[in-house]
């Protein structure tokens, strides 16, 4: 994988991405890069993203990009790509059954320097869940997640559906992980077509002004989306900020294993894409 990671670099002049090439060649001219690291302080479970984070974490002009649900082979490959042709970096929102099933592509991710956070083990809503349930969720999926990426990942979660309860609040509170909500919704999920998810995404830029923006790297619309998408945040004039964890995620030695089936599946909205038996674990959030 470095030597088609190396070669892509190669080829679209990204020299600082291969060993030993010089610091100052890294970037094309027109690449959207990051404009700051944003290192944070997870102590005591803090909120990002509306309504309840901090609204000027960000200024004027910066934007966060996340993905929600994956990995999968098929599209979050693309969007890496995309990533890499502009220098810039993201926040991968894991699934734990997802990066079970893709463990080297957790560890790729990881390897190219974005931040792994996790969005529960197999994407239930949480309020409907005791609260056993919901804890095996969320720390199952920090442990196999950690495991693939061999390496440690950041203590950032986001609740499927941006649906949390008290319960679940507390015990991410406890735990020192930050809990992010989003600002701007692509709604990938919602269309096959990439111009419509760039359409979304700049309208809601252009009402906000910054955000946290909302994306699935599951979705063929994301993936074909992202290069123009990429492209025009440069030619506005937005910034990405890239976040980092001051420390890691503390996994728990009793949650090494999947959560039981019984307690952690539900029908949920079939999405589209190759990998038809994973089609079920997927969903719109």
């Amino acid at each position: 994988m470095q030597v088609i990671v190396t070669w892509l670099c190669a080829a679209l002049g990204l020299s600082a991405l291969i060993p030993g090439a010089a610091a100052e060649n890294a970037c094309p001219p027109n690449a959207l890069g990051v404009s700051r690291t944003a290192e944070i302080d997870t102590t005591g479970g803090p909120w990002f993203g509306s309504p309840r984070g901090d609204k000027d974490f960000l200024a004027p002009g910066e934007v966060v990009l996340t993905f929600d649900d994956g990995p999968t082979p098929r599209y979050s490959r693309t969007i890496l790509a995309a990533l890499a042709a502009h220098c810039t970096k993201a926040t991968f929102f894991m699934l734990g059954e997802m990066a079970a099933e893709h463990p080297s592509l957790v560890k790729e991710i990881a390897t190219l320097g974005h931040t792994i956070g996790t969005h529960t083990w197999s994407h239930p809503n949480l309020k409907r869940l005791s609260e056993e349930q919901a804890r095996a969720q969320i720390e199952s999926a920090f442990t196999v997640i950690e495991k693939a990426a061999e390496q440690p990942i950041a203590p950032f979660f986001r609740y499927p559906y941006l649906s949390e309860n008290e319960s679940a609040v507390a015990h991410l509170q406890s735990r020192n992980v930050a809990q992010f909500a989003i600002d701007i919704d692509s709604f990938d999920w919602r269309t096959r077509s990439p111009q419509s998810v760039i359409a979304r995404v700049m309208a809601g830029l252009e009402r906000r002004g910054r955000g946290i923006i909302l994306f699935h790297d599951i979705h063929g619309s994301t993936a074909g989306a992202m290069p123009q998408l990429l492209g025009m945040l440069k030619e506005k004039g937005f910034r990405i900020v890239h976040l980092r964890p001051k420390a890691s995620i503390q996994t728990l030695a009793e949650y090494q294993a999947p959560p039981a089936k019984a307690a952690t599946h539900e029908a949920r909205p079939r999405t589209r894409w190759s990998v038809r038996r994973a089609a079920q674990r997927v969903t719109n959030r």
